[in-house]
């Protein structure tokens, strides 16, 4: 890249302003991109003002009052609290996205809630931030039954396919002993 600059200088002046107008407007394009950065167990418990797990009781989406954007409010009943404390039953979480009419807007990364699917929810800002989930996918787990009726939690990014509930549902943690281990982390020093 440095290269292809200098040649850029080198060259003549209006050949040089050529340029320097092609890369302005290459560095002006917008890019959309979601860069999420890893958390522990430890860490999603810290970080999140509330740790529940529920099931989708509903969710209805709505333009914003200037017009530019959808979000989706989601409906939580059938609460466990883990940590922090619920204003109302059922929860609302507040999501970025959705559909009204003909038009849907999604955001990359944004994991999707299914109505009457259960979820274990590690949730800061929620109407205050744009993805109310501590590091957005990762704040989200499906609770899934498996085989030998268990129910499993699997990280909300993981896609639920036949070689997914074959395979890899097994390995993972049961509910009880995901909502414990998040237990143990609130009662550790």
């Amino acid at each position: 890249m440095l290269k292809i600059i200098e040649n850029i200088f080198q060259s003549r002046r209006s050949d040089a302003l050529a340029g320097l107008c092609v890369l302005s407007l290459l560095a002006s394009s917008p890019v959309q991109a979601l860069t999420v950065v890893p958390r522990t167990c430890p860490e999603l418990v810290q970080q999140a003002e509330l740790i529940i797990v529920g099931t989708v009781a509903g969710a209805r989406s709505a333009w914003s009052a200037d017009g530019q954007t959808i979000s989706t409010t989601v409906s939580l009943d059938d609460l466990e609290v883990l940590k922090g404390e619920v204003p109302s039953v059922p929860y609302e979480l507040l999501l970025p996205g959705g559909v009204v009419g003909d038009t849907a807007q999604t955001y990359p990364g944004m994991p999707e809630l299914v109505q009457g699917g259960r979820y274990v929810l590690f949730v800061r800002g929620n109407r205050h931030e744009l993805i109310p989930l501590v590091g957005t996918y990762q704040g989200l787990y499906r609770v899934l039954t498996d085989g030998d009726g268990q129910s499993r939690v699997l990280r909300a990014d993981r896609r639920d396919t036949l070689v997914v509930r074959a395979l890899t549902l097994p390995t993972q943690p049961t509910l009880e002993e995901f909502t414990d281990r998040i237990r143990e982390e609130l009662s550790a020093p």
